[in-house]
């Protein structure tokens, strides 16, 4: 059996569907949103007192009397600057992880739609955990609901990216 190789862009199909396309940005955007919470994490590791409220607001230009800030800097108070550094290096391969998805995805790689499978699924059982704790978080019932309607895209179409014609047989 031989396998005939093909160019990085070119598909058994033809072209990316639309959904893929959705699929790949939301990727992109939540790597995107890695970056930004690691980089800010590594900073704060290294800074010589963790920021106040008021602080937090003046870098967001916010009003200091934002309840978000305030609990944001309740949050950021409670953190080491070794803590700091471990969620800072954790988001950052979180973010690399993403970002080999959206790539993997867009190539077309056959095997990219497993590899997406298998993460998006390893991450439902924690959402879960999270909603038994929160039940009232609307954020987490969202990011459940978007996880899940991933999982099901990707399960439905998991073999699109196949060559049909050079996994047949050779005669």
């Amino acid at each position: 059996m031989t396998r005939a190789r093909r160019n990085f862009h070119e598909s058994p199909t033809g072209r990316v569907s639309g959904g893929f396309w959705a699929i790949i940005a939301f990727k992109w955007v939540k790597g995107i949103a890695f970056v930004i919470f690691g980089i800010a994490a590594l900073r704060l590791s290294r800074a010589p007192a963790m920021p106040s409220a008021v602080q937090i607001a003046k870098f967001l230009s916010v009003s200091k009397e934002n309840e978000l800030v305030h609990r944001v800097a309740d949050v950021i108070a409670t953190v080491t600057p070794r803590q700091a550094t471990a969620a800072g290096l954790a988001s950052l391969f979180i973010a690399i992880v993403f970002f080999a998805e959206g790539v993997l995805l867009t190539a077309r790689i056959w095997w990219s739609t497993y590899f997406t499978i298998t993460l998006t699924s390893m991450g439902i059982p924690l959402e879960l955990y999270e909603l038994v704790h929160r039940p009232g978080s609307v954020r987490r019932w969202i990011v459940l609901a978007l996880n899940s309607a991933i999982l099901l895209f990707h399960w439905s179409r998991r073999n699109e990216f196949h060559d049909n014609k050079s996994s047949a047989p050779a005669h």
